[in-house]
């Protein structure tokens, strides 16, 4: 029984010799993938520095842009405010000159007219 016994501790020592080196080969490639992801992970931050740069200059950019165009589209707010006070004006201006010219003018027109209908009427009576 000894003997017995003797054999299945050796198959059992074996065994988990076998298991102790497929585990050692196990870590050693997970060693090696750990170390490609590290490589890869430094690209990728090396990559992404120049990108990350490039957008802060970008935004900043575009912050400056959308400022621009703020003070453009307040500066043509303020333009189309004062051409439409003058454009009211104008129109004051021209409703003052037509109460004032109109009545003089209509005065003058009915003055000719009457003129010329007595003269029509004194040739025609003369005619007559």
């Amino acid at each position: 029984m000894d003997i017995i016994l003797t054999i299945t501790l050796i198959i059992a020592l074996l065994a988990l010799s076998a298991v102790c080196i497929y585990l050692i080969l196990v870590l050693v490639r997970v060693r090696d993938i750990l170390n490609n992801v590290e490589k890869d992970l430094k690209e990728v931050t090396s990559r992404a520095i120049p990108v990350l740069d490039n957008m802060e200059f970008i935004t900043a950019r575009v912050k400056s842009i959308t400022e621009n165009i703020d003070d453009q589209v307040m500066m043509i707010r303020d333009s189309v405010g004062s051409v439409k006070e003058i454009a009211d004006n104008i129109v004051a201006l021209e409703r003052k000159v037509q109460e004032r010219v109109e009545g003089p003018i209509l005065d003058t027109v009915a003055f000719v007219a009457a003129l010329f209908k007595g003269m029509r009427t004194f040739v025609d009576r003369v005619r007559a």
